[in-house]
């Protein structure tokens, strides 16, 4: 629901990303509305560490041309701006999942292989925040989820993980408290056991945005 008093462009700054890394998939028709033909792709970006998260993508035709959509782009690099969004899906095991993506507003190629990877929300948790410490580094961990409000009045249902300090205060937060958060969105992978047999079963890929600074709002 929109929040009364606020304008969708106010909204809009509810949740802002940039990426740049590069392309890892062609270009390939998602989905349709009223025309607009929208495609997807995946972006691998690179931390400091080295490791490679990989953002699955969804974009407007309207944002690229025939030229684009004729050429191989795999392992070009882009800059990408937008939002990170959620919305369900049916699985091949007939459930609803949470499918999450970048939808780009903005796109361009560069000549430039510095990685980026920026997020930025305001939102509110809407499911009672699960604190925990890691079995090896006893690390703490607290697992988050975010109502983003987005136009015509939907909102976008994205996890998030706090660390250290960070996990502890968000372990203390409730459902409505309204936060605002700067992270990076990461991917990673896990097995998922069929249940009729635990020996068989199939890599999947999970997305969240890992939280490096997270502030309480008071409303």
């Amino acid at each position: 629901m929109q929040e009364k008093g606020v304008s969708r462009k106010d909204m809009a700054k509810n949740n802002k990303v940039i990426i740049r890394g590069k392309i890892t998939e062609e270009f390939s028709l998602d989905h349709e509305v009223r025309r607009e033909r929208f495609y997807a792709t995946k972006v691998a970006v690179s931390r400091y560490d080295g490791t490679i998260d990989v953002i699955p993508v969804i974009i407007s035709g309207f944002l690229l041309n025939s030229e684009i959509l004729s050429e191989k782009n795999v392992g070009k690099t882009a800059e990408m701006r937008g939002q990170f969004r959620s919305r369900n899906e049916v699985g091949k095991d007939g459930k609803s999942h949470l499918k999450l993506f970048l939808f780009v507003k903005e796109f361009n190629f560069i000549d430039d292989d510095e990685n980026q990877n920026e997020i930025f929300l305001r939102g509110y948790i809407c499911k009672s925040p699960v604190y925990r410490r890691t079995s090896k580094a006893h690390k703490a961990i607290s697992d988050l989820l975010i109502a983003v409000h987005r136009n015509y009045e939907q909102s976008d249902y994205l996890p998030c993980v706090a660390w250290n300090a960070n996990a502890v205060r968000a372990g203390l937060m409730k459902i409505g408290d309204c936060i605002e958060l700067e992270g990076r969105i990461q991917s990673r992978k896990y097995f998922k056991k069929d249940p009729s047999n635990p020996e068989r079963g199939e890599w999947r890929e999970a997305y969240e945005i890992s939280i490096n600074t997270m502030e309480k709002i008071e409303e």
